[in-house]
């Protein structure tokens, strides 16, 4: 299904509608962003951990543990600010590129943390000193 596609709503859609389009995308949002975010912190906890001395911690331990929560809680905090600017700048009909950059810059956020773990075991082996 395209990002564009609306059900059974005609034009010009209302605010309301504009709340339900976006309301319809929260929960795979959410799965792209979980899942990748699952992804990033077993990269972090694993390879983090590879790319350090022993009794360092790549991450706080308790940024492991709360860190996700946090992070879930805001991503849908963004998400939600996503429907209020298109109600707020309304113009007829739902705004699928601000959508679609927002879920794409929430990819690419949750995923950099991950990515610098694999880059810092990289330089790890490259030049066989552990990170401090």
């Amino acid at each position: 299904m395209s990002l564009d596609t609306i059900s059974a709503i005609p034009a010009p859609y209302s605010r309301k509608d504009l709340v339900r389009w976006w309301e319809a995308r929260r929960l795979r949002f959410n799965m792209w962003v979980g899942s990748v975010g699952v992804i990033t912190w077993l990269l972090v906890l694993i390879v983090g951990s590879l790319a350090v001395k022993p009794g360092v911690d790549f991450e706080e331990p308790l940024m492991m543990i709360f860190g996700p929560i946090i992070y879930g809680v805001m991503a849908n905090l963004c998400f939600s600010i996503g429907w209020i600017v298109d109600t707020m700048l309304y113009r007829g009909r739902p705004r699928a590129a601000l959508y679609k950059a927002g879920l794409i810059f929430s990819v690419v956020l949750t995923a950099l943390p991950g990515i610098w773990a694999v880059v810092a075991w990289c330089i790890t082996l490259y030049t066989g000193k552990k990170l401090d």
